[in-house]
């Protein structure tokens, strides 16, 4: 595995309860992010939602959740006393958020397709998943984890709602196209290193972009229809929802 040297000496830090937090307008921006996640992942848990693609669209954002907190606190915050190995735990939960998104998605278009192709989608999301987990845990690489994203959130789940809005006008796929242009900025700022110093860096500056994707994936999965049988409408099963309660 890799280890990188870094000067902590050279890194922006703060002093708290005389404890060292290194890169604290990151932590602060990746906290931002992960309120944003837990609350998606609260309000889509209140409608009640049975159908596996919905299950896995919240837990999307749960996972999602989890990644920004301890890529904020460990893999930033605290890397001098956690090293490169504190940074692995964050991004394997987001490449599980990631494969949730996308498999919910395989379950979006499943009932549009052949049965064989549907079912090969999914048993690819497996192998893909385990394949970015060895690469990512062997070369200690966030490149590797910003692949499996681009991977699975701008090709497999940006391109099968494509397919499904032009088959079938889905509500929720509109919503997930802009969270897809805003994702695509947030990997431009952080690809070339855009910043205004080391108070506000382009780790800072994409956390914006990519808070706003992550509440336009929320909006997305409000509105997805599932097509199986029965088909499941949001709005119907909200009304429902609110009957019972």
């Amino acid at each position: 595995m890799n280890e990188i040297a870094i000067d902590f000496s050279k890194v922006h830090q703060i002093k708290l309860f005389d404890i060292t937090i290194l890169e604290p307008s990151t932590v602060l921006s990746s906290l931002m992010m992960a309120v944003v996640c837990f609350y998606a992942f609260v309000q889509l848990g209140r409608l009640g939602r049975a159908h596996r693609m919905y299950r896995q669209i919240q837990y999307f954002f749960l996972f999602m959740g989890i990644a920004t907190v301890i890529g904020g606190v460990l893999g930033h915050g605290f890397l001098y006393v956690t090293g490169q190995l504190g940074k692995i735990p964050g991004w394997f939960a987001s490449m599980i958020a990631v494969a949730l998104f996308e498999r919910a998605a395989i379950w979006h278009i499943k009932p549009l397709l052949k049965p064989k192709l549907g079912s090969w989608l999914g048993y690819m999301n497996y192998i893909e998943l385990i394949i970015f987990f060895v690469l990512t845990f062997v070369t200690l690489n966030f490149v590797v984890v910003e692949v499996h994203a681009f991977y699975g959130l701008f090709l497999m789940l940006f391109m099968i709602e494509v397919f499904v809005y032009k088959k079938k006008k889905d509500p929720g796929s509109k919503y997930i196209f802009i969270a897809t242009a805003l994702g695509a900025a947030a990997a431009g700022f952080h690809a070339l290193k855009f910043s205004f110093g080391p108070w506000f860096n382009f780790n800072d500056i994409s956390h914006i972009p990519m808070a706003a994707s992550i509440w336009y994936y929320y909006q997305g999965a409000t509105h997805m229809v599932f097509y199986g049988e029965p088909v499941i409408e949001p709005e119907k099963e909200m009304e429902k929802s609110e009957i019972e309660n």
